[in-house]
């Protein structure tokens, strides 16, 4: 009985702490008061992914440019993967990206995002 019972507040713990660290593992951007771009640096880990998201209208266009130290990190949103991003927002909402490190060691970034 009392092993059931361990075994299932085991799973519900695990449930909870995936679900933290889902939402704490992205970034709110926000662009100052009258600003229409926002910049962001950091590093990011070898083989890891970072992702952030932003407000945005429906029918504003976001656009987005990546570097890096090591040159391989990249916007990835479904198969697509560039240094460039550019979307037209369809609704009104958060807008979330990802960004990758495909490199084999850590590098630093700069991410500026714009909306329209």
């Amino acid at each position: 009985m009392f092993k059931k019972i361990g075994v299932k507040l085991m799973i519900l713990l695990m449930v909870g702490v995936m679900s933290v660290t889902d939402l704490s593992a992205q970034t709110r951007i926000r662009f100052a008061r009258g600003a229409n771009s926002a910049t962001v640096r950091g590093t990011l880990a070898a083989g890891s992914t970072r992702g952030y998201v932003l407000r945005a209208s429906a029918g504003q266009v976001l656009t987005g440019a990546l570097s890096s130290g090591n040159g391989k990190c990249d916007f990835t949103q479904g198969a697509y993967h560039d240094t460039q991003y550019s979307q037209t927002i369809e609704r009104n909402g958060d807008v979330y990206i990802s960004i990758d490190n495909h490199g084999s060691r850590a590098t630093t970034f700069t991410l500026t995002i714009s909306i329209q």
